[in-house]
């Protein structure tokens, strides 16, 4: 499964400043770990940029904040690292009903949320992430460590600490397919993509706490600070993924 995984797909050459970039991105080797944190709906409609994209509720007035670390050890345009700050949320859905679509979106492992902040630290990362998708990138320092019960991931800038995710490791034991469906504003428009991977080794656990979130003083640590996130719910341990990064598959209305 694994192996088929990245033999069909095709690429093509797009510009991006400076350069160019082959579509889709392939992950040969991807690391990541994710926390899930319960935050207040009113201070994550803030972070939309659209009230068509409304927040997934845990229960009436709490939504979630989902923050992903990635170590991109192989890919098509090199070694490179993540953090990503999303809010799960669906785009014009007829019902909102509390829990049931949080609840699809973990059991199923297939997220749909709005990507707020994606610091990296590579200039092709952060250049084809912009120009391509839209991605809210910035070049920062992410640092991770791990231990034989958890993995700790730092981001910094300019050497100032913004945060710290520490993620308990859930045993790797579920193979599956799971999809990371973004939504990004670029041109006056909301971009939907798919972003596929599979995994021989996936953990998760649905323990509240296994995912523990440290804030500094930078700028975006005190944003952060005032969205509020609470406990969180669930959390991610992939030591290892395959994944296929594709042009945006629509474009919405604002």
């Amino acid at each position: 499964m694994e192996d088929q995984f990245l033999q069909e797909v095709q690429q093509r050459e797009i510009r991006i400043t400076g350069g160019s970039c082959s579509v889709p991105v392939i992950y040969r080797d991807a690391f990541f770990i994710a926390g899930i944190f319960t935050a207040p709906v009113l201070k994550l409609r803030d972070l939309l940029p659209t009230s068509k994209l409304v927040p997934a509720e845990l229960f009436p007035g709490k939504g979630l904040l989902a923050l992903l670390a990635a170590d991109y050890r192989d890919s098509s345009i090199g070694p490179y690292r993540e953090l990503g700050i999303a809010v799960p949320a669906r785009y014009r859905p007829r019902t909102n009903p509390p829990l049931i679509p949080a609840l699809r979106m973990a059991a199923s492992i297939s997220f749909e949320a709005f990507v707020w902040e994606l610091p990296v630290t590579t200039d092709i990362a952060l250049r084809a992430g912009i120009d391509i998708w839209g991605y809210p990138k910035f070049l920062g320092e992410i640092e991770f460590e791990e231990d034989e019960t958890h993995v700790t991931c730092s981001l910094a800038e300019r050497g100032e600490h913004i945060l710290t995710l520490k993620v308990k490791k859930s045993t790797p034991k579920l193979k599956t397919y799971f999809d990371l469906n973004t939504y990004t504003v670029k041109d006056r428009e909301l971009l939907f993509t798919s972003i596929q991977g599979i995994s021989g080794s996936l953990g998760r656990s649905f323990i509240p706490g296994t995912a523990q979130l440290l804030l500094g003083e930078h700028e975006l640590s005190r944003k952060i600070r005032e969205i509020a996130p609470g406990k969180s719910i669930h959390s991610l341990y992939v030591p290892r993924a395959r994944m296929i990064l594709p042009e945006a598959e629509r474009r919405l209305a604002l």
